[in-house]
């Protein structure tokens, strides 16, 4: 044998690593750690959950607020977009007269235009019949939705048309 090495004898075990990493003698008689226990207490967790619920109501919450406002933007810029078709072919398409009118667009979105005479007062002392154009106030209303939740865009421009036997 070498000085300081000892020679193992054949049928004698090695030192195996204990399966838990404490001691009996850590434990009291009633089996329980001494000092600071770890985890968390059942108020602990009862009090992070009601915090969590309430941040994800508040989340859910809204994203719920975004989607109605996103649907809501979406259905005011279709109408805003109808009614600059429609405000496009009054003049142009169809004659501009005065009157009151009606109509769909489709299933979802409706009309409504009225066209009056607008005065032009005139500053130069002339007589306003002088002035070679009529001018009209166009007032569209775009409508959507149910009875009981009904939306409405309004819309107003002027056109102008020369007068019979003007230029």
């Amino acid at each position: 044998q070498e000085k300081g090495k000892r020679k193992r004898e054949k049928g004698t075990a090695r030192a195996v690593a204990p399966l838990f990493p404490f001691s009996v003698s850590h434990f009291p008689a009633g089996g329980r750690r001494r000092g600071r226990q770890q985890g968390f207490t059942l108020i602990e967790v009862l009090v992070a959950f009601i915090v969590f619920v309430l941040i994800f109501g508040a989340v859910l919450d809204a994203l719920g607020m975004a989607m109605r406002n996103t649907r809501r933007s979406a259905e005011v810029s279709e109408a805003a977009l109808w009614a600059q078709s429609k405000l496009d072919a009054v003049g142009t398409i169809e004659e501009l007269e005065e009157g009151n009118e009606r109509g769909e667009f489709n299933q979802q979105f409706r009309w409504e235009l009225d066209i009056r005479k607008q005065e032009v007062p005139r500053t130069d002392g002339l007589a306003s019949d002088t002035f070679p154009v009529d001018l009209y106030r166009v007032d569209l209303t775009v409508s959507w939705g149910d009875a009981n939740q009904r939306k409405e865009q309004h819309f107003i421009t002027l056109r102008s048309k020369l007068k019979e036997g003007q230029f």
